[in-house]
């Protein structure tokens, strides 16, 4: 697929999102983000043109590219997430 604005290759990213911790007085791990929940914490893909980031290669027929890649990549990826 290709960038609608350059015709650059359209690229993505495995992204896992950062989680953050504190230690408590009594020594007691906690989680320490603003938000939390699988809509915040599950790892995702994101795309992008390979030739700069900041193209909006939003349309209806990346997307449904980008849907069959998704599937594609957990299907065929195996990800370690431990």
């Amino acid at each position: 697929m290709k960038c609608k604005i350059c015709g650059s290759e359209i690229k993505f990213s495995y992204i896992v999102p950062e989680k953050s911790y504190k230690v408590s007085d009594e020594l007691k791990i906690e989680r320490d983000d603003a938000w939390e929940g699988p809509a915040y914490d599950e790892p995702y893909l994101s795309f992008y043109c390979s030739n700069d980031k900041e193209h909006d290669i939003d349309s209806v027929e990346i997307n449904k590219w980008a849907d069959i890649i998704d599937e594609k990549f957990y299907k065929e990826v195996k990800i370690n997430d431990e």
